[in-house]
């Protein structure tokens, strides 16, 4: 089950929230989730909110980048940076992703995420930053947003995760 929450737009607390449920397979040998997991995660919650809208996840976002329909646009994963804060054990509870606009540029966006734990710690256990560029759906080339994409990301923008320098 999931659902999508936002607290005002724009707002700094304008988030999508997305529930993922835990896979028995995606855990480590200590009966945490393997970090090798967490990419997974974050796709299928990008998916939900940006391609499918399906339920309580519609948020405005999939109308534009379903990549079908009119407007025949794509998005491409150019980054990604995970940090991982704490552990994420295996249970019946989803881990809780929350995710908003942290950057729109020219033709790409930063998606900044958190995963909570949802069962007994109800812990922040990761952050992450995904960069999105959004290409022509037929050449796969880098497209400008156009005003109405970019109104689009600007209700569910806040403020950008503050990350760790590595390197």
């Amino acid at each position: 089950m999931s659902h999508v929450e936002q607290s005002g737009s724009p707002s700094p607390r304008a988030r999508v929230c997305v529930d993922i449920a835990l896979r028995w397979g995606d855990q480590d040998e200590y009966g945490h989730i393997n970090n090798v997991a967490y990419p997974r995660y974050l796709e299928e919650a990008r998916v939900r909110v940006f391609s499918l809208g399906l339920g309580d996840e519609y948020a405005g976002l999939e109308t534009i980048f379903a990549g079908s329909g009119e407007i025949a646009h794509k998005m491409l994963l150019a980054s990604q940076h995970i940090e991982f804060l704490g552990v994420l054990p295996y249970g019946e509870a989803p881990a809780r992703i929350e995710m908003w606009i942290g950057k729109i540029g020219g033709s790409s966006f930063d998606v900044h995420a958190e995963i909570f734990d949802q069962g007994s710690a109800q812990a922040l256990v990761a952050r992450a930053v995904s960069t999105l560029v959004v290409v022509d759906g037929d050449t796969l080339r880098p497209k400008r947003l156009a005003a109405t994409e970019r109104e689009v990301l600007v209700r569910w923008h806040a403020e950008p995760l503050k990350m760790r320098r590595h390197g």
